[in-house]
């Protein structure tokens, strides 16, 4: 949670200096998404079975992850503001889940970005490069995000190097 605390104060600088209604978003929902399962307004059993199968076929060892840069991207109708990770084994992270995914029967994204959003807002804002922050990855969750609630539900998972 140190690193999520660190991000915050960040989003907040970002938005103080900028002067900007939006606020950051709180700590406990800042995350590097890997995959998509879906939107659905009922979580359907078949693909949360089919997800934490592929959760539990995932092995790598704990690895670290590094944001060195912000970026506002397009997105309607709000644009995330986001702090961007660099190449490395979250790559290799993605690439197993979404084997395992696809060997389960579910979607796996092919193109991924890696970065943590830390507020949305109406207009673009100026990029660049950031200090640097770097945590060390040694899980992955399954996450129920409930759809325009902001709620988050933990349904698996699984840590690395086990």
């Amino acid at each position: 949670m140190q690193t999520a605390a660190v991000a915050r104060r960040l989003a907040s600088r970002f938005v103080e200096e900028a002067r900007l209604p939006e606020k950051p978003l709180r700590a406990e929902r800042l995350h590097i998404s890997l995959h998509h399962v879906g939107d659905y307004r009922r979580l359907r059993e078949k693909f949360v079975y089919a997800a934490r199968q592929a959760g539990q076929a995932v092995t790598m060892p704990p690895f670290d992850v590094t944001l060195r840069a912000a970026a506002s991207l397009d997105g309607p109708p709000r644009r995330p503001f986001v702090l961007l990770g660099e190449d490395g084994p979250v790559f290799t992270l993605h690439e197993r889940l979404g084997i395992a995914m696809s060997g389960n029967g579910l979607r796996a994204a092919r193109r991924f970005m890696p970065h943590m959003t830390l507020f949305y807002g109406a207009k673009p804002m100026s990029t660049g490069e950031i200090e640097p922050i770097r945590f060390t990855v040694r899980a992955f969750s399954l996450i129920h995000s409930k759809l325009w609630l902001t709620e988050y539900e933990t349904i698996g998972c699984w840590r690395l190097g086990d």
